[in-house]
């Protein structure tokens, strides 16, 4: 045991107990009062303090981080007996709870387990951390959001690769496929289209809804003629696996005048022809069909 006056020494909250760390600044070594220590776990009378400081004095093993410092108290400068962190985890596991101990002072069992797990890394956290007892007992809940943050960020990176990578993806894909062309067929309906879009109120773009509508009128008007049947004889021909239904009435030429008659009759049913604008079926003789202008 040795005296060494160049010491820090400091009061700290240990859950609720008043202990003293202290830290030698010769050999860099932390530690705190033994009696502070007996106290705070709950060893009330100065006969069960010196009962077990003794215990620790005689251990050959605890005994090594044992010193003696003057320190300041509230009684004036005092000799004090202090137990290095090194040793002071192994010394409260050597406390032996026995039956009566357990009985008469069941504080002192409920208490050795937490000074067991933290006492001794909080003594080391005041002086190397320069951290108190709420950073300390707020640590473990910090990194697990630190590292939740981490994952999360990573996540977000991850995905935001990929979607870089998808968009140039499907720019590439824009510049190898041929830009859809229409047709005369197209482009001559097209009007038509958008007289009953401006009818029904339908707003620019929406366009699916008008044929949507279409395609019911034209099964309620020809209920024999069944349009997926269409749509897949145009796929199978064309070795595609899907198409736009329009397209495939187009190169059905029977199905194609039928829906371009059927939307003639829809703008004369709601006056929305011009003169010279449309043109329906008149009559059939001998396969050839004899139209009459409007």
């Amino acid at each position: 045991m040795t005296n060494n006056t160049a010491l820090q020494v400091t009061n700290f909250n240990f859950y609720g107990d008043e202990l003293i760390a202290l830290k030698d600044n010769a050999t860099a070594e932390i530690y705190t009062s033994i009696n502070s220590i007996l106290r705070g776990l709950g060893f009330n009378t100065d006969r069960q303090i010196q009962y077990q400081r003794s215990k620790w004095l005689k251990d050959r093993s605890i005994s090594k981080g044992v010193s003696k410092f003057v320190i300041p108290t509230q009684s004036g400068t005092q000799d004090t007996f202090c137990i290095s962190t090194h040793k002071l985890p192994l010394a409260l596991a050597k406390i032996n709870i026995t039956k009566r101990l357990e009985r008469n002072y069941p504080h002192i069992t409920s208490k050795l387990e937490l000074y067991q797990d933290k006492c001794a890394d909080v003594l080391a956290s005041i002086f190397l951390d320069n951290k108190t007892i709420d950073q300390i007992t707020m640590q473990p809940i910090l990194d697990t959001l630190n590292n939740f943050t981490r994952t999360v960020n990573d996540t977000l990176l991850s995905l935001n690769e990929r979607m870089s990578k998808l968009e140039e993806a499907q720019e590439q894909v824009k510049k190898i496929l041929p830009k859809k062309r229409f047709s005369y067929w197209n482009s001559k309906m097209f009007p038509k289209y958008q007289l009953l879009m401006d009818y029904f109120e339908i707003p620019t773009g929406k366009n699916r809804i008008l044929y949507k509508e279409l395609y019911k009128e034209f099964h309620n008007t020809y209920p024999d003629i069944e349009l997926n049947q269409v749509v897949d004889d145009y796929c199978y021909e064309n070795s595609l696996d899907s198409c736009f239904t329009l397209d495939a009435i187009e190169h059905d030429k029977a199905v194609r005048k039928l829906f371009e008659n059927m939307v003639d009759g829809l703008l004369e049913k709601y006056d929305l022809i011009s003169e010279n604008m449309v043109i329906r079926e008149k009559t059939i003789f001998n396969n050839k069909i004899i139209v009459e202008k409007i």
